[in-house]
């Protein structure tokens, strides 16, 4: 991805922000005369994670700010659900390993104190289509979060890949308005459990 001195870089499910801070060391390591300017920017204005789970969430703030990324005033970290809404903001770099998981659901308990599930399905706009898969949502939203030659680096299991309905609709969509250059094919156990193969899908918008 080698992201540079003012590229601005987004992951939409952060976790502890690992993606963050090695884009951050990346660009470190291979620029050696940064400005007063990049440095500035690289602390304060570069990153952004989103992070569903509050725990996680201080983590990784603390893990940034142990890097020397944000500060006491500016966080870099925001704590909610990405896939809510779109957040406006428009990135250089996207890297993401969304969580993996096929469905998420809600547990609703009725009057009579029995339960029932309902699949979590997002609606929104600027999304080519409608399912309760959390990855191709999460394909969606970072194609939003991509400025206009944006480039993105997702890790998606295979069933991802392969999917029918809005499966389908989203791959062809994103053949579509996005240069989708790379399939990256990993060993099985690199990023999932055993057994499950993981990809890492790269396109620019």
């Amino acid at each position: 991805m080698a992201p540079q001195p003012g590229d601005t870089v987004c992951d939409p499910a952060c976790g502890t922000a690992g993606f963050l801070f090695a884009a951050h060391d990346h660009v470190v390591a291979h620029h050696k005369n940064l400005t007063r300017e990049q440095l500035k920017h690289l602390k304060e204005q570069a990153f952004t994670g989103y992070e569903l789970v509050q725990s996680t969430a201080r983590l990784a703030a603390m893990n940034l700010l142990l890097h020397g990324i944000g500060s006491e005033k500016a966080v870099p970290v925001v704590v909610g659900d990405a896939l809510v809404a779109d957040p406006g903001q428009r990135f250089d770099v996207v890297l993401a390993n969304p969580p993996f998981g096929k469905k998420s659901s809600t547990v609703i308990v009725g009057e009579d104190g029995r339960t029932s599930t309902e699949k979590d399905t997002i609606e929104r706009d600027d999304f080519w289509a409608t399912t309760s898969n959390k990855q191709l949502n999460f394909v969606q939203h970072i194609k939003t979060l991509l400025k206009t030659h944006g480039r993105a680096a997702v890790v998606l299991p295979d069933n991802v890949l392969f999917e029918g309905g809005a499966g389908e609709t989203i791959r062809k969509k994103l053949l579509h308005e996005c240069d989708v250059h790379t399939l990256l094919r990993l060993p099985t156990g690199l990023f999932y459990a055993q057994g499950v193969k993981a990809n890492v899908l790269f396109f620019e918008k």
